[in-house]
């Protein structure tokens, strides 16, 4: 269960990069949110193993 989360959340990382690539406009930093969703791929796995 816990690595089908962290694919979904690279999944939406890179999709956040690249929309920020395409210099795609949005209400939110596109680069910022793909670097919050990269970090919590790493966080969320060191957590657990708390």
């Amino acid at each position: 269960m816990l690595d089908a989360i962290i694919v979904i959340l690279l999944i939406l990382g890179f999709v956040a990069f690249a929309l920020a690539a395409f210099n795609v406009t949005a209400r939110v930093n596109l680069t910022a949110l793909g670097l919050a969703l990269w970090i919590l791929t790493v966080l969320i796995p060191a957590l657990a193993s708390l």
